[in-house]
């Protein structure tokens, strides 16, 4: 994996972040609400569901208009994606409509835990590591699993912290 940490934070890929916090843009009550929780948290990376979000959005109702991409980097994601296919093709979506060639990438195993499916995941991580996305699965705590996920050339494993279903 190419994620590590040294004295200027947190390094994935070649590119370094001040803050180890990842946080998201849904559920907000508001897009300000959102901007603010972003700013007081002080991170520099916020994900951002490709399958929920207009990305053909303009204006103060788009919610791609209240993320500073100077200052934030965006981190699509496939959230919402069962199948290899699926989540492959929303993570070219998310490149091709400029988000980034980063991906948090999630392939959903069980629909009330949201548990992964590490099998689909392991592919997925695969074929787009292929075609150049900076690869981030969102896993389990199954080392087994991280270890094939690491070997398929994700740049750093995202493990889930507790069922949320």
């Amino acid at each position: 994996m190419t994620a590590e940490f040294d004295d200027s934070g947190l390094v994935i890929a070649g590119r370094t972040f001040s803050s180890r916090l990842v946080v998201g843009t849904g559920k907000y009550s508001s897009h300000d609400v959102m901007q603010a929780a972003h700013l007081a948290a002080g991170v520099d990376m916020v994900t951002v569901a490709v399958r929920r979000v207009d990305l053909a959005g303009k204006g103060e109702g788009a919610l791609l208009h209240w993320i500073n991409r100077d200052t934030i980097f965006l981190l699509p994601t496939t959230a919402g994606c069962y199948t290899v296919d699926d989540a492959v093709r929303t993570a070219r979506l998310g490149r091709e409509a400029g988000l980034s060639e980063w991906v948090k990438l999630e392939v959903i195993g069980d629909e009330r835990t949201l548990f992964p499916d590490n099998e689909a995941l392991i592919e997925a991580t695969r074929i787009l590591v292929r075609e150049g996305f900076v690869v981030l699965p969102y896993t389990n705590d199954d080392p087994i699993a991280c270890r094939k996920l690491e070997d398929a050339g994700a740049a750093a494993v995202m493990p889930l912290g507790a069922p949320i279903g």
